[in-house]
C-alpha cells in the first residue's frame, strides 16, 4: 500500500452536487482507481468558482469525509486550494508517499509546492489547444499565455505525466523536449502515459427522468451531455437537428449541462437563442445541471447520444469525457470525426461519425441511425463492449496503477531543464512575460 496525496478538481461525484464537471470525473476516475488497488488516498478537491448573474458566489467552507483508506478536504477555491501552506499542510498530515495532481490547475498548484516526495502530473485535455479556441473566439490571446504559465510548472517539476489520449502523449513530449527535459539523463525512460477517461460502473440508478413528462408517447431522443465549451460546434448542431425533425416529427433533443459559468458563457446562450427562434423550438429540452441518479437515468432512457466539434488542434489531440459516458451505459454516439475515441466508434460500429461543419451530413445520419431500431440496438451493444474492453477503470489507469506500487523520481529530479536557462518560477507571470521577450 502506499500513500497518495491527490490534488484535483471537485466537486467529486460522491458529494452528490448537480455541478459535476468532466475534471471532476477525473479526479475520481484517478482516486477510484487507486483505491480499487489497495493504496491509501487522500484528496485535496477545489470546487470551481461558481457565478450567477455575474456575481461570485462565495462558498468557503472547508467539507471533510473519510471512510476507509480514503479521505477528502472539498475546499474553496481562493481561500484553500491557491495557499500554498494549507495545501502542504494537508500532504503532510496524510503522510502521502507521493503527489499526484489531477488535471492541468491542480498540477500546477502540485508543482508549486515543489514536493520532495515523486510527483505524477495528470494533463488531463489539451490545455494550449483549448485556449487557442478561447483566444480565436473572444478575440483575445491572453488566454494562450495563461495556458502556458499553468502547463509550465508542471512540465518542469513532475516525474511522470498522463495524457487523454496517444496524440496528447506526443503534445506532451514535444512539450517536454522544447523546454529541454529530452536529455542524455532522461533517455529511455517514459515520461509520458496515456490514461484515456474511464467511468466506474455502478449499476443502473433506476430513476426515471422527469424530462420524460414533457415528451410524447413514442418520442426518440438524440441526448446532449455536459457543458456548451469553446470546441463545440453548436452552430451545425442546431442547423442538422432542425432539418432532421423536419423529416423525424418522433425527433426530440434533449440536453443536459449548459454554460460554463465563469469560463464560457456565450456558446451555450448562442445555442439558446437559436432555438428559441426555431420553428421546432418545443422539441428541444434543456434539463440543465442533473443529480447523477437522474443523469444515469436519463442516458439509459436515451436513444442517441450526440456531440459536435469545430475542427481544431483540441479536437484532435483530447478527449471526450462525454462519449466514454454515453458508452458506460451502452448508448450509441453521432460525433464529429476528430477526437481519438471517435475512432472506436468507427472501428466498433459502435456508432456513427459525421466530417465537421456539415449539418446535411448530420441530418442524414440522425434520421438514418433513428429509422432502423435494430440496427441502433445492434450498435448499443458495441458502444457497451467497447467501454467494458478499453474504460473501465482499471483498464485506463493501469500506467498510473502501475507507478503507485513504487513510485519513482524522474532521472533528472533537480535539474535545472536545459532550454530553460534562467528558470526560476514560471508560474510567476512576470518571469514568463520576460523570458517569452
Amino acid at each position: 500500500m502506499t500513500k497518495i496525496a491527490i490534488l484535483g478538481t471537485g466537486p467529486l461525484p460522491i458529494e452528490q452536487d448537480n455541478y459535476i464537471y468532466s475534471s471532476s470525473n477525473r479526479t475520481w476516475q484517478i482516486a477510484k482507481a487507486l483505491l480499487e488497488e489497495g493504496h491509501r488516498v487522500h484528496v485535496i478537491s477545489f470546487r470551481p468558482t461558481r457565478t450567477k448573474d455575474g456575481v461570485r458566489i462565495n462558498d468557503t467552507e472547508l467539507r471533510q469525509y473519510s471512510e476507509g483508506e480514503f479521505t477528502l478536504d472539498s475546499v474553496e477555491e481562493l481561500t484553500h486550494f491557491r495557499n500554498d501552506g494549507f495545501l502542504r499542510d494537508r500532504i503532510e498530515a496524510s503522510g502521502s508517499e507521493a503527489v499526484v495532481g489531477v488535471n492541468v490547475f491542480p498540477a500546477s498548484r502540485s508543482a508549486a509546492l515543489e514536493p520532495a516526495i515523486p510527483f505524477w502530473a495528470d494533463m488531463n485535455g489539451f490545455g494550449m489547444g483549448e485556449v487557442q479556441i478561447r483566444g480565436f473566439l473572444t478575440g483575445n490571446n491572453q488566454a494562450v499565455a495563461q495556458g502556458w504559465v499553468d502547463e509550465l510548472p508542471c512540465l518542469v517539476r513532475a516525474d511522470c505525466f498522463s495524457s487523454a489520449s496517444g496524440p496528447q502523449r506526443y503534445a506532451l513530449i514535444g512539450e517536454l523536449a522544447a523546454i529541454g527535459r529530452l536529455r542524455p539523463e532522461t533517455c529511455g525512460y517514459e515520461f509520458v502515459h496515456v490514461i484515456p477517461e474511464g467511468r466506474e460502473d455502478p449499476p443502473p440508478s433506476g430513476v426515471r427522468p422527469t424530462v420524460l413528462d414533457q415528451l410524447p408517447e413514442g418520442a426518440q431522443i438524440a441526448l446532449w451531455v455536459g457543458c456548451y465549451n469553446y470546441q463545440f460546434d453548436t452552430d451545425t448542431l442546431f442547423e442538422g437537428m432542425e432539418r432532421a425533425m423536419d423529416r423525424s416529427a418522433n425527433l426530440h433533443f434533449v440536453s443536459t449541462g449548459g454554460q460554463v459559468d465563469g469560463h464560457n458563457e456565450t456558446t451555450f446562450a448562442r445555442f439558446k437563442k437559436q432555438v428559441d427562434g426555431s420553428r421546432h423550438k418545443d422539441r428541444f429540452h434543456f434539463v440543465g445541471w442533473l443529480p447523477w441518479d437522474e443523469f444515469d437515468g436519463l442516458l439509459r432512457t436515451a436513444h442517441l447520444g450526440v456531440t459536435l466539434d469545430i475542427p481544431c488542434y483540441e479536437t484532435e489531440i483530447g478527449a471526450r469525457n462525454r462519449i466514454t459516458e454515453m458508452m458506460r451505459v451502452g448508448l450509441p454516439v453521432l460525433s464529429t470525426r476528430g477526437p481519438e475515441i471517435s475512432w472506436d466508434l468507427e472501428k466498433h460500429s459502435a456508432g456513427w461519425l459525421v466530417d465537421f461543419s456539415d449539418p446535411d451530413q448530420l441530418e442524414e445520419r440522425l434520421v438514418e441511425a433513428l429509422s432502423d431500431p435494430a440496427e441502433l440496438e445492434r450498435r448499443a451493444k458495441n458502444s457497451r463492449k467497447v467501454f467494458e474492453k478499453f474504460y473501465t477503470l482499471s483498464a485506463a489507469t493501469a500506467p498510473l496503477l502501475a507507478w503507485a506500487k513504487n513510485p519513482q523520481f524522474a532521472p533528472d529530479r533537480g535539474m535545472r531543464p536545459l532550454l530553460l536557462p534562467e528558470y526560476s518560477k514560471p508560474e510567476k507571470r512576470g518571469w514568463l512575460k520576460g523570458w517569452l521577450g
